[in-house]
């Protein structure tokens, strides 16, 4: 069995530490390759979150392999 372990942050605290609306980034992800329900193992990357939705990586977690956690 292999186990991984990730630092992330919750869509929540993503949208609001970029100051976006969790409405749109929602719609955002709805219509991308990413897949996601009510668990908690659907992970995108922090820096790929961001591109999608045209907003820079904040300075504090530009050098963290960080992930956002799209589950609830």
């Amino acid at each position: 069995m292999k186990i991984n372990t990730y630092t992330y942050v919750t869509l929540e605290d993503f949208v609001d530490a970029h100051q976006l609306d969790l409405i749109d980034v929602d719609d955002i992800l709805m219509h991308s390759k990413y897949s996601y329900g009510t668990n908690d193992d659907t992970f995108v990357g922090y820096h790929t979150l961001c591109k999608m939705c045209g907003t820079r990586p904040l300075n504090a977690y530009n050098t963290l392999d960080l992930m956002v956690s799209l589950g609830s």
